[in-house]
This record gives C-alpha cells, sequence and structure tokens, in this order.
C-alpha cells in the first residue's frame, strides 16, 4: 500500500505558523471539495496548510482524525499546538528519518544525547541548524526527550 501520507520539507516557522493554519483545519466540517476550502483562505495558507495538515484524496478535503480533534478542542490550546507540530514533522522525511534512524536507534530506547550535542549534521542542506532545533524544541517542550 503506498504511503497516504504526504512527504514534503518545509520550515515550522517560516511564512505561516500552527496559529495560522488552525482556522482552516477548524473550518473543515465534513469531506469536503478542495476548491471549496482554497476559496475560503489566501492560496499560499492553503497550500502549506495542506502539506503541512491536510489528507486530499481525489480533490476531497478528508476529515480526519487531525480535524477532529481540532474541532473537540474548540480553541488553539496548547495540545492542538503539539499535535499541529507533531503531525508536521511526522510528514516531513528529514525529522520522521531523524527520529527513527538517529534518535530512536536502540531497541525503542531514545538516544537523547544527540539533542545535548550542537550538531545539526543529519540536516545538512536540507534545514540546517534551524530544522535541527526546531526538533529539539518540540521534543523537549512535549517531554518526549526524556
Amino acid at each position: 500500500m503506498a504511503n497516504p501520507l504526504p512527504n514534503y520539507r518545509a520550515s515550522l516557522s517560516k511564512y505561516y505558523r500552527a496559529k495560522d493554519h488552525h482556522p482552516l483545519i477548524a473550518s473543515i466540517e465534513n469531506d469536503l471539495p478542495e476548491e471549496v476550502l482554497r476559496k475560503r483562505f489566501d492560496e499560499n495558507l492553503y497550500a502549506t496548510g495542506k502539506q503541512r495538515y491536510l489528507i486530499v484524496r481525489n480533490g476531497i478535503v478528508i476529515r480526519d482524525r487531525l480535524v477532529d480533534f481540532v474541532h473537540d478542542e474548540g480553541d488553539f490550546t496548547d495540545r492542538v499546538k503539539m499535535v499541529m507540530y507533531f503531525v508536521f514533522m511526522f510528514r516531513d522525511p528529514r525529522y520522521r528519518d531523524f527520529i527513527s534512524k538517529v534518535v530512536g536507534k536502540q531497541e525503542g530506547k531514545w538516544e537523547t544525547a544527540v539533542f545535548r550535542d550542537r550538531s545539526s549534521q543529519y540536516f545538512e542542506r536540507a534545514g540546517g541548524h534551524k530544522a535541527f532545533t526546531n526538533l529539539r524544541q518540540f521534543l523537549f517542550q512535549t517531554g518526549a526527550n526524556a
């Protein structure tokens, strides 16, 4: 089966932040045609939101668990922010591969020393030190680094 999630590389902090994308996600009531959602928002906001957070199949934006969670929370809470950051990083192959190949390489135990190092060579030519520090900050904020 093909990977249903998009693979993309984008900055977590450039241009649009998770808070900017929250209204886009919150506006999805049911599965709906992509063109309907696209018309409601700025084209660039929609394009980055689609890459980072949405699942679109055959021109239909799917109401998935992320959308359900955003609706359940109601506001842009800290939990929503952390889940949106996780989804962003999970869909970016740089972060996903770094976590599974570098951090989580010891039989299910995380090698957290990689975050104490100032090393970011894994992300060389792919966001560099900024990509590394975005991941480190996210994992420390969520407590996943312990």
